[in-house]
């Protein structure tokens, strides 16, 4: 008799008697596979007084009526067990888990205590991603959603941890969250091994903490018609030509901005207060290494906090 390739179903013989029989087997074996509920894996004994349509996954070492049948799938019909071999692929419901299955050499659970895509998953990492880039968008109000989206990380008590790893290497090198207790830290590594916490957000007051030196990336701007541009909170400026220059106009920043401006040594800088956006307590000239001027900007104005003439 031909069967068919995938699901090894009796074909019609041209000219066949008593066609209807081999129809009807057909149709029986399409029934236990297709949508197919499992009502039990690995068994190894056919169970007593099974109903129409009951199907089993047959374990290693079966007996009775399954004897021989190692690894199969066991149907029981008005007719008695019809078994089917299956292929890599396939899917079915087991029904005492409550949960679908794939076989793979044997019925696994479909996502094997959790879900992985492009990779699997592990007792540890129950959720496993490897793609090159992911995306969580909210459902808009017009879909039936409300436009927000927000990802969630609880954890158990305040002394453990709720935090985002970042790795190079498969070794840590920065981690964000709430770190052993309910304050959000900022923390850093060089091996993975080793943390240091760089910056602390505390719970009880939002009080920001730096928990290691801060400052800021040292610019050398040169000056051009009196206009200072700057570009990080700390300049050492040079003249536009030779070792003296006025400065009446400083561009950059934004409102609560700070900026710390030092001297350079036989280098004779003058901050003019007033003649553009400079608001200072005087024209301070800084002419020495150790000089020093602090300012805050606010609206389109740079303001004195500090001078310090170290000459």
């Amino acid at each position: 008799m031909t069967m068919t390739a995938r699901l090894d179903l009796p074909l019609i013989a041209s000219e066949q008697a008593q066609k209807h029989i081999t129809h009807n087997e057909a149709l029986l074996v399409l029934d236990a596979l297709v949508q197919m509920r499992l009502d039990g894996l690995a068994l190894l004994a056919p169970p007593e007084g099974p109903q129409a349509g009951a199907t089993y996954g047959i374990g290693t070492g079966a007996t009775g009526a399954w004897e021989g049948h190692d690894g199969e799938i066991a149907a029981w019909t008005e007719g008695g067990w019809r078994f089917a071999v299956p292929v890599e692929g396939w899917l079915g419901w087991d029904k005492t888990a409550a949960r679908p299955v794939v076989y793979r050499d044997r019925w696994r659970p479909l996502f094997h205590d959790g879900l992985g895509i492009g990779t699997d998953p592990d007792a540890t990492n129950r959720l496993a991603v490897r793609s090159e880039a992911a995306l969580f968008t909210a459902v808009p109000a017009g879909s039936g959603g409300n436009g927000n989206v927000r990802l969630t990380l609880n954890k158990e008590s305040a002394d453990n941890s709720a935090t985002l790893i970042f790795q190079s290497g498969w070794e840590g090198r920065a981690e964000i969250g709430l770190a052993g207790d309910d304050d959000f830290a900022f923390k850093v590594s060089a091996d993975g091994a080793s943390f240091a916490t760089a910056m602390t957000l505390e719970a009880a007051s939002g009080f920001v903490r730096f928990d290691s030196f801060a400052g800021c990336a040292v610019s050398f701007p040169t000056i051009d018609g009196g206009v200072l541009a700057a570009q990080t909170g700390f300049v050492v400026p040079a003249p536009e030509t030779g070792t003296s220059d006025d400065i009446d106009t400083i561009t950059g920043g934004f409102d609560g901005a700070v900026m710390i401006v030092t001297g350079t040594a036989g280098v004779a800088l003058t901050f003019r207060d007033g003649v553009g956006n400079l608001k200072l307590g005087g024209n301070r000239v800084l002419d020495n290494f150790e000089d020093s001027l602090m300012l805050v900007r606010r609206g389109g104005d740079w303001i004195e906090l500090s001078f310090s003439n170290n000459g």
